[in-house]
């Protein structure tokens, strides 16, 4: 069962998706957002106004590694900074787990105006793959992105059910 309210896609129950190589399972904590070419899915929390979670996937090759990704998000951010980086194993499969706090550059990716917004946050997530690294990316104020941490790590948890 799937509910359409003012146009926006409210997941009743759990959903499927793929990106890359993996399937994700989003659950009621999610609400599905407008993707593009270049984004591959995109997520809402459902929390009122939740931040948007974007998944990205570029193909083999392509998109940088862990840290080249790593030092690009935290060039997202103005002055000092801090980073939290965290490696987790499910079965064979290693990932990295970011999260930057700081003053974040809010704008569009290659303008020159961006805005200096302090108390911001960037969560995400590179997950290594050769046909393919996919990265999850979330940005929002510092407070929220707390909040939703729980829920970003079990989404990630889903694409990997079973091979603990």
């Amino acid at each position: 069962m799937i509910w359409v309210l003012l146009g926006t896609l409210l997941l009743a129950e759990d959903s499927q998706f793929t990106v890359g190589h993996f399937t994700f399972t989003s659950d009621k904590s999610w609400v599905k957002a407008p993707s593009s070419p270049m984004v591959k899915a995109a997520l809402n929390h459902a929390k009122k106004d939740g931040p948007l979670l974007k998944f990205f996937h570029f193909g083999k090759g392509q998109g940088g590694g862990v840290h080249a990704n790593l030092q690009r998000w935290k060039s997202q951010f103005q002055g000092a900074t801090k980073v939290t980086s965290e490696e987790k194993t499910y079965g064979e499969q290693t990932l990295t787990i970011v999260s930057i706090s700081g003053t974040y550059m809010v704008g569009p990716l290659m303008s020159p105006n961006k805005v200096a917004t302090p108390d911001y946050m960037l969560l995400g997530a590179i997950i290594p793959h050769p046909s393919g690294d996919v990265f999850l990316k979330m940005t929002a104020p510092e407070a929220e992105l707390k909040d939703v941490k729980a829920d970003f790590e079990k989404l990630i948890a889903t694409a990997f059910a079973g091979t603990e």
